[in-house]
């Protein structure tokens, strides 16, 4: 059954919602949205003037209607609150599964693993880049509803308490899916068993006897049955059936590493009990290799092989890329590391952590750049002193991303390879473009 709106939404003649008014906003409706620095509304003209078909405002839009007669205005209390009312509307609208995918980390590469693993039978839609926000979720929904797939893979992120709730409830999953709890957001969020609570709200607005699929090698996320779910007050009076999965075999993968090989074990396991056939399934994982900056292996033009992981970082997803980096081939292999944002007041032990973790590795150069890069520093050195055996790796601190890119350029060489690992505001993918054309 549809969903009512509180205002009389037409969706004729609109085929995309945007929150950019930059945007060529023909055949779309803009959403201005109020944050932190500015106000979408200041820019409601700009975005009719460059097309858009109609807008929502929480502004008074008499004199708008007047001035731009063929735009359809609807004046709402609040525009946020109303692109959710959208969105709810919209997933009424579709028919198909709706599988929810969330985790600290690597949400984006098992979203984009699951949907190539249900495309060898199945019509899937996928959400777009990582539109996985109290915005972006209701705007992928409007999507999906026009999409004509049969099964949906969707991306739902937080970062605050109570941000899942208000997600979830919009996109009401068939299906969920919770590849870890680790450290990330942890500024917000305190405690890994809070991010726990909050990505298990996954499940709010889901059906009686949801599925719910876990990574059985995560240790909070092992420990769950479907009684302590509900002593968390999650899914209360409904039934949920609990999948766990594990990297017990090894799949054919172009991208390498531990946590590749969970994300295949769930998309493998989801796609079977879909009623999948294996064969497909596999053939079609065989071809997974990596997301651009999640992962990507590339090849600079002078034969120094890149593993680009610069869209982000968390202390747990570090530890998976520097794992994958020493195990994979290289003449030299060098790890180049910039700050992990949002860790509060762990941040110092986290990044001395991550530190200690790179020292056993077998790594030949580490160079890092910023302020809280420091800590893996400190880390590195605290565990080779703690060691005592005598191996040392060469470490150089940049305080600027220019001064880390030169001394990257004296370094490597061909045969070499190089991780670009930290968060997405330090920069490094920019530095990945550039070294690539080296």
């Amino acid at each position: 059954m549809e969903t009512a709106l509180s205002f009389p939404f037409d969706e004729r003649g609109i085929e995309k919602i945007y929150l950019d008014s930059r945007e060529d906003g023909r055949g779309g409706l803009f959403v201005p949205i109020i944050g932190a620095h500015k106000d979408g509304h200041d820019f409601i003209e700009m975005a009719v003037e460059r097309g858009a078909a109609a807008v929502l405002s929480s502004r008074d839009v008499t004199e708008l209607q007047k001035k731009y007669p063929e735009v359809r205005f609807w004046q709402v209390p609040d525009t946020r609150a109303a692109l959710q009312e959208i969105g709810r509307y919209e997933r009424a609208r579709f028919r198909g599964k709706v599988i929810g995918v969330t985790g600290s980390s690597g949400k984006t590469t098992m979203r984009s693993m699951l949907a190539l693993a249900l495309s060898s039978e199945r019509r899937v839609f996928q959400t777009a880049g990582n539109a996985n926000s109290q915005l972006g979720v209701p705007i992928t929904l409007f999507q999906l509803a026009r999409s004509g797939a049969e099964i949906a893979a969707l991306e739902l992120g937080m970062s605050e308490p109570g941000e899942m709730t208000r997600i979830a409830s919009i996109a009401r999953v068939d299906l969920a899916l919770i590849t870890n709890i680790g450290t990330a957001h942890i500024e917000n969020l305190k405690t890994k068993e809070n991010i726990l609570f909050e990505k298990l709200h996954i499940l709010d607005g889901a059906a009686d006897g949801a599925a719910l699929y876990l990574n059985g090698e995560d240790p909070l996320l092992s420990s769950l049955t479907e009684e302590r779910i509900h002593e968390l007050g999650i899914s209360a009076g409904k039934r949920v059936e609990l999948h766990f999965y594990r990297a017990k075999e090894e799949i054919p993968l172009s991208a390498a590493g531990h946590h590749m090989q969970q994300n295949a074990a769930a998309a493998l396991a989801v796609s079977l009990d879909l009623g999948l056939q294996r064969e497909g399934v596999l053939r079609a994982l065989r071809g997974f290799s990596g997301l651009k900056g999640r992962g990507e292996k590339l090849l600079s033009r002078s034969g120094i092989g890149i593993l680009d992981d610069s869209y982000n970082a968390s202390p747990d997803a570090l530890k998976a890329s520097l794992l994958v980096l020493s195990k994979e081939e290289g003449r030299r292999k060098i790890a180049l590391l910039s700050d992990m944002l949002e860790l509060g007041g762990r941040s110092e032990e986290l990044h001395e952590d991550c530190g200690a973790f790179l020292s056993s590795l077998p790594i030949d150069r580490v160079l890092l750049y910023g302020e809280k890069s420091l800590g893996i520093l400190r880390g590195i050195r605290r565990e080779e002193k703690r060691r005592g055996d005598g191996r040392q790796i060469p470490v150089s601190h940049f305080s600027s991303a220019e001064e880390l890119y030169r001394e990257l350029l004296r370094e490597a060489a061909p045969g070499d390879l190089v991780l670009f690992k930290g968060s997405h505001s330090m920069g490094l993918s920019d530095l990945v473009e550039r070294f690539r054309e080296e």
